[in-house]
């Protein structure tokens, strides 16, 4: 009879998913991530499978959770589109400047740590932009049919404008870029939806 789990693997998953944002793939140590989780190597190779698996895994679940992802249900509802655009951008922007360790994105991260070089989790994160660029799509459609975008406005190519813009924001957080930079950036990147 196997023994039950003594730990909880959603929330060792979550510390995981910290870990890895915070110091990516590469330089995350299996060491790192039994001390973070708090349970020893069988336990998580038994429930999580090797440290790649558990990173596709903790990246799962930051898409899931507290990641860009979940925060595109903004963008679906009712009311006029352009201001729920700008809502959205505004909430990101103020999920990573109010990070003190300025961690940025787990998928922004990870496209410029691994994406290069590891096919398979490029396609996972190409997957996730993709995700995004959609969401920005069919809003940036609305508003045209609001009649709040011109008509020779093309929300395909300002949907993906808007996740270069995003994925370039990111980066200036993490870099360190003083936040009213940042907002400035941002608010010039949007002037073309006028």
């Amino acid at each position: 009879m196997a023994r039950p789990k003594e730990f909880n693997p959603d929330e060792a998953l979550d510390k995981a998913m910290h870990v890895f944002w915070h110091k990516g793939y590469e330089a995350t140590s299996m060491e790192d991530l039994l001390s973070a989780m708090d349970i020893n190597r069988g336990s998580l190779y038994a429930t999580f499978g090797d440290k790649r698996e558990l990173f596709l895994k903790a990246m799962d679940r930051y898409c899931a959770g507290g990641g860009v992802g979940s925060r595109l249900s903004i963008l679906t509802q009712p009311g006029p589109a352009l201001p729920l655009l700008r809502q959205f951008i505004g909430a990101m922007l103020e999920f990573g400047l109010s990070d003190p360790q300025r961690r940025g994105c787990l998928i922004t991260n990870t496209v410029m740590e691994l994406a290069p070089h590891e096919k398979d989790i490029a396609r996972k994160v190409s997957g996730r932009l993709q995700m995004a660029e959609e969401a920005f799509f069919t809003l940036l459609t609305r508003a045209k049919q609001e009649g709040d975008l011109a008509q020779e406005k093309d929300p395909r190519a300002l949907a993906r404008v808007l996740v270069t813009m995003m994925q370039g924001t990111i980066v200036m957080i993490k870099a360190g870029t003083p936040a009213d930079v940042v907002r400035q950036t941002a608010e010039t990147a949007l002037s073309i939806l006028e």
